[in-house]
């Protein structure tokens, strides 16, 4: 309103509305142009490609609610086929986009995660599971 004061009115900038998240354009061009020389994988780069329509909305409107969402994938293929390749690439493009807060990629299979004796595979997840918080856990040949 007329008269208000400049430093009594709300901004923008006030909200972090325009804010970019993750990392630098540098960063996210290379990781634009790892995913693109992916060989085939139509689907899944097409998939990129909405995760970056939704980053580039959350930077204009500035709630993240958009990206609180579940990201429990399952990766299928022929052995071979680039899974666990897919998978870091995956982990990496979601820390730089800003929508995991941390570069880890926490790997593991399922002879890590069971036990020898009864009772001694819940602290083994629970651990893979603390380890990989705010990154990616990756379970792979879990079967």
């Amino acid at each position: 309103p007329a008269g208000t004061p400049e430093s009594e009115r709300l901004t923008k900038e006030d909200f972090e509305l325009g804010a970019p998240l993750g990392e630098g354009t540098e960063q996210k061009a290379a990781i634009d142009e790892e995913v693109g020389n992916l060989v085939g994988m139509g689907k899944a780069k097409d998939w990129f490609q909405q995760v970056r329509q939704k980053v580039a909305f959350v930077e204009q409107t500035g709630t993240r609610s958009d990206l609180r969402v579940c990201l429990n994938i399952i990766i299928t293929g022929n052995p071979g086929s680039g899974k666990t390749t897919f998978a870091r690439l995956l982990a990496k493009f979601f820390y730089t986009y800003g929508v995991l807060p941390k570069d880890s990629f926490v790997e593991k299979n399922g002879l890590e995660l069971k036990a020898e004796f009864m009772g001694g595979t819940a602290p083994r997840v629970k651990a893979a599971v603390q380890e990989a918080m705010g990154g990616c856990l990756f379970l792979d040949e879990a079967y």
